[in-house]
């Protein structure tokens, strides 16, 4: 069986995500990166489902070590682009993998999952995950976590009668989402529609599901890990974390 992230993260995806992604917002987003891990210039940074280096690429730029890591052969094209396209090759290393089998030891300053990109499998396979990024770490490496804010989700949704839906432009599509929150398993389930700008053709239809954790889950599965939880925010620009507040984003640090 195919799993929904073995082949979302495509063409399609790229060109419907990328318009909204500018440089400002893509150096803005990693300078947050960078001082909420605390790691000084030199250091080196696992970047756990990397997409297209969007935010790798500045952190080679700021002098620091760069290893991408997705399981997209298409997004890690893009991310070899963008690299030659930035000259920092030689700063990042691009590797395809699945991250329930980072293979790593005691070999990063830090690392960050940005954008939601935990969450994508079952409760034993994500603390998985965290293991095996705990082992990545070098003793006192530290590990930023950007995820949506459960509550604001929860929340969301129940304003909506159990069904979000929402409309929007992106690239040649306008696309509609329809977002549904499983409350027995935590999972917030998505569909998305794709129909052509031009003529209002349905192009594609595609789903995922995302297991949403709460401050306090992710606290103990930290810990579960090996990394204590140091800091939670609840935006890219560094506000303190609330039930209000659109992301969650946690930076945990590994035991000495």
């Amino acid at each position: 069986m195919v799993e929904w992230f073995e082949t979302f993260f495509d063409s399609l995806y790229y060109e419907t995500y990328r318009p909204f992604e500018t440089e400002e917002r893509n150096e803005r987003e990693a300078r947050f990166i960078v001082e909420a891990l605390g790691l000084p210039q030199g250091s080196k940074v696992l970047d756990l489902g990397c997409g297209y280096a969007r935010h790798a690429v500045y952190l080679a730029r700021w002098g620091y070590r760069v290893t991408c890591y997705d399981l997209s052969e298409f997004m890690l094209e893009r991310a070899r682009e963008r690299v030659e396209e930035f000259g920092v090759a030689g700063s990042v290393e691009l590797v395809r993998g699945d991250m329930r089998e980072l293979a790593y030891e005691s070999r990063f300053d830090g690392a960050y999952m940005f954008f939601t990109t935990f969450g994508y499998f079952s409760d034993r396979e994500n603390m998985l995950v965290l293991e095996r990024v705990s082992r990545a770490l070098r003793p006192s490496g530290a590990l930023l976590i950007d995820l949506l804010n459960p509550v604001r989700v929860m929340y969301d949704v129940y304003v909506y009668g159990g069904v979000k839906r929402d409309w929007s432009e992106a690239g040649n599509y306008v696309e509609l989402e329809e977002a549904v929150f499983d409350v027995r398993r935590a999972r917030i389930n998505v569909r998305r529609r794709y129909y052509r700008r031009s003529d209002g053709g349905l192009v594609d239809e595609r789903s995922f599901t995302l297991r949403i954790y709460t401050y306090w889950e992710l606290r103990e599965m930290l810990e579960k890990a090996g990394m204590r939880l140091e800091k939670a925010y609840g935006s890219y620009k560094g506000d303190e974390y609330g039930p209000t507040s659109p992301r969650l984003i946690v930076v945990a640090r590994k035991a000495e």
